[in-house]
């Protein structure tokens, strides 16, 4: 099993906690990224007692957008100690690194700080940054993402940023990326792009039924569903579980489960 979306947070926050999660659930590896700020010490995922969907995500941006603005207080370089834990167990850890495409003075570094720290994908997330997928910054760097064959992982932030990347998709089709948390999927099938190299990670707390990891299966395929937890902002076991419940064949469950993170990352 490959958890393909996760935090250096939490349970996933120091080297003892990941190699006791990793044991538990029996993963082969996990793909962190850095948590907003590089906190550590996040709380558990609150229970939710309403009916979400999976597009509900871009009601929460808002929020989050203004928390990550106002509330979180900045804790150095996130990217750094993602590394140092892969350094430790490297195993186990997989790098995404983190990317403000807006930052001038980090993408002017970026080629330098992806050979430094030898990532495996670059993770973007508009609601913590603001960029727009037509600007020439996010073009900019999924150039230099896919002359280093690195995928795009991206939290997107609303529908018309969906509709947006649909469009770049048809005109990058070398670009290869995982959509966070099935965010404006409804949108993807409908937009006639070709998705041969997009994928969907199943990753969210109540959002995501697996009613809907079904219907994306049925839709892209499931050769582009990837399983992720978003830990520590999702309770592990409902993910796991959700997925579990779908009557899924063993090869299928593998695919989603390992097959094509490992395709994705090469590995």
């Amino acid at each position: 099993m490959i958890d393909i979306h996760a935090h250096a947070a939490g349970k996933y926050g120091s080297v003892d906690s990941i190699k006791n999660i990793a044991a538990k659930y029996g993963l082969e590896k996990i793909v962190l990224c850095t948590s907003p700020k590089n906190n550590h010490n996040l709380p558990e995922p609150p229970v939710s007692h309403f009916k979400q969907k999976p597009d509900s995500i871009f009601m929460m941006n808002r929020m989050n957008r203004f928390a990550y603005n106002h509330f979180f207080k900045d804790n150095g370089d996130g990217n750094q100690f993602v590394c140092e834990l892969k350094n430790r167990l490297p195993e186990l850890v997989v790098q995404f690194l983190w990317v403000n495409p807006l930052d001038a003075a980090a993408m002017s570094r970026l080629e330098n700080t992806i050979r430094t720290y030898g990532p495996k994908g670059i993770k973007l997330h508009q609601a913590w940054n603001p960029f727009k997928i037509d600007s020439a910054e996010f073009k900019n760097l999924v150039d230099i993402a896919s002359s280093h064959q690195l995928p795009v992982f991206i939290h997107l932030y609303s529908k018309k940023e969906v509709v947006k990347i649909c469009r770049f998709i048809r005109e990058n089709q070398n670009a290869v990326f995982i959509i966070g948390h099935l965010a404006g999927a409804d949108l993807f099938a409908e937009s006639g792009a070709n998705l041969s190299n997009v994928y969907f990670d199943t990753s969210s707390s109540s959002r995501i039924q697996g009613s809907d990891i079904q219907w994306a299966i049925d839709t892209f395929g499931y050769e582009h569903i990837v399983y992720g937890t978003d830990t520590p902002y999702a309770d592990i076991d409902a993910q796991i579980e959700r997925i579990e419940r779908l009557n899924l064949s063993d090869r299928i469950k593998e695919h989603v489960f390992s097959l094509n993170a490992k395709r994705i990352l090469s590995i």
